[in-house]
Order: structure tokens, then C-alpha cells, then sequence
């Protein structure tokens, strides 16, 4: 029996995971609109799975613009993102796909409300989303255990260590963290382990070796923290 494509687990009685291939994807249902975080592979139809769960209007919103999370963008009428990823998206799916800029401001879905925050490193234009009513984190790439691609086109460790430390001054926000890969969830004090495992690469002081898949990159693991680096 062929496998589905996608997993959906209920987090609460408003959230949901969408797990597909290893990425993650996010779905909040307000009273008046839904918010999906991301839209994964494209190995199936992901509007179909959440206009099962709202009739709702949807606004997508794509935590950045690697591959597996706009897989399924073309389904949406637009996609709102931070501009900083435009030329990479544009790249990815053509520029007829429609782009609205997202930038830091509140994203209300009448019920919850999530702060875009700007968190560059990973890509130019990474976001991350603050749920601080309810204490939680919308880590995209940038905030995980899984590893974190930093090297190729973009991607900037420099700014990455000084996104995750703007980050660490809103520890007070947000004791969980709901990251786009590896386990979920995860706690808050990931960042300040980030931030050293982060330094300590850049600065070379720990030693790569070579990563199980052909990447052009080294593999740091440091405790729960992995990044692909060169």
C-alpha cells in the first residue's frame, strides 16, 4: 500500500503539523482567516489537505524560499514572504508566480497573532514568526535541530549568529519552538546552544567531516545543534 504523502497532526484545537518528507509546514485557523507557514515538497496537493480543515480564506506565508517550503505555492493564488527572498523564489518557480512582501509587522488572523521577525543567515530573507500570547516560536530553518544549510549562494553565518542573538533578547517571548524539520517541539534554550555551536564554526575552533549525502559542505554537530558548512 502506497504511503500518503503527507502526515497531519493536530497540535491544538486551531494548529496543525503538516509533515511530508521530512520538511514541515504549519496551519493556524483564526475566525475570520488561516494562516499556512510554508507548502514543503510539492509531492502532493497541501490545498487540499487544509481547505479540509477550514473553509476559511488562506493567506500563505513561506518562512524563506529554498525549495522545500514552496513546493505547492502555484496552488495559492500569492504567497507573501519577506522582498529578501523574491530573486531566490523567482529563480525557483518563475517570476508569473505571484509575490506579496512581508515584512516585520503583526500578521492577525483575528484569535492569534504572529510577529514576522527578520532572521537572516540561513537566507537573506528568513523569517521567523512570534506567537507571544502563546509563548511559541515559528523557527522555519533557522531554529531547529535538524541541520541548518549554511553554505552556497546566501547563506551568511555572520548574520545568522547576530539574527539568533536578536532572538535571544525575546527569550522572555516564547518557551517553545516549532521548528521545519527534525523533532518537535523543541524548547527555547536551542538559540543560546545555536548561537555557541555557531560561533565556534565560524571561528573554526571545532572540526567538520563529511556529511552522509554528497553536499559540497562539512558537517558540524555539536550536542542537538548540526550545521552544513563551508
Amino acid at each position: 500500500m502506497e504511503k500518503p504523502v503527507y502526515e497531519v497532526i493536530q497540535i491544538d484545537e486551531k494548529s496543525w503539523r503538516i509533515e511530508e518528507n521530512g520538511v514541515r509546514s504549519f496551519f493556524f485557523v483564526g475566525t475570520e482567516k488561516a494562516l499556512l507557514v510554508d507548502t514543503g515538497f510539492g509531492s502532493g496537493n497541501i490545498r487540499e489537505i487544509v481547505e479540509e480543515l477550514t473553509s476559511l480564506p488562506i493567506m500563505l506565508v513561506n518562512t524563506h524560499a529554498d525549495r522545500d517550503h514552496i513546493g505547492c505555492n502555484e496552488l495559492f493564488g500569492k504567497a507573501y514572504m519577506h522582498p529578501s527572498e523574491f530573486d531566490r523564489y523567482h529563480q525557483a518557480v518563475g517570476r508569473e508566480f505571484a509575490t506579496e512582501p512581508l515584512w516585520e509587522q503583526e500578521i492577525d488572523i483575528s484569535g492569534r497573532c504572529f510577529e514576522v521577525i527578520l532572521s537572516p543567515g540561513h537566507t537573506p530573507g528568513s523569517i521567523v514568526l512570534l506567537d507571544s500570547e502563546n509563548k511559541i516560536l515559528i523557527g522555519g530553518d533557522s531554529v531547529q535541530t535538524g541541520a541548518i544549510f549554511m553554505f552556497g549562494p546566501g547563506r551568511n553565518i555572520d548574520a545568522y549568529i547576530c539574527s539568533m542573538k536578536e532572538l535571544s533578547v525575546l527569550r522572555d517571548s516564547f518557551d517553545t519552538v516549532y521548528p521545519s524539520h527534525g523533532p518537535f517541539p523543541i524548547d527555547a534554550n536551542i538559540i543560546d546552544e545555536l548561537i555557541a555551536s555557531a560561533e565556534l564554526v565560524r571561528d573554526g575552533k571545532i572540526t567538520g567531516k563529511k556529511p552522509p549525502h554528497d553536499l559540497p559542505a562539512d558537517l558540524y554537530e555539536l550536542g542537538r545543534v548540526k550545521f552544513l558548512y563551508k
